[in-house]
This record gives C-alpha cells, sequence and structure tokens, in this order.
C-alpha cells in the first residue's frame, strides 16, 4: 500500500505542470512549484488523513 501512496503522491506531482503544458504549450516555474507541494502534502497527509 506504501507503494501505491508514493506513486499517486508523484502523479499528483506531476500532473499540474503537465496540465499547464498540454493546455498553453509552455511549463511555468509556478505549476512546478504548485504540483510539488500537491504531492508533498498527499503524501504527508495521504488518505489516512494525518493530524496537523
Amino acid at each position: 500500500m506504501e507503494s501505491v501512496h508514493r506513486l499517486i503522491s508523484l502523479l499528483i506531482a506531476v500532473a499540474a505542470p503537465a496540465a499547464t503544458l498540454a493546455a498553453s504549450g509552455e511549463i511555468r516555474f509556478e505549476f512546478i512549484v504548485l504540483g510539488a507541494v500537491m504531492g508533498a502534502a498527499y503524501w504527508y497527509w495521504g488518505p489516512t488523513g494525518t493530524p496537523l
């Protein structure tokens, strides 16, 4: 289950820049950061909902 959790967080981290590339034809730095933050947040809090 841990490997699936890591895979999902990696896919989330890649999805934001990939969607930007598909929509506008360029990759912006802020979307790379957004994807990294969202992927890290899912990795940390994840489906178990670790409390703050």
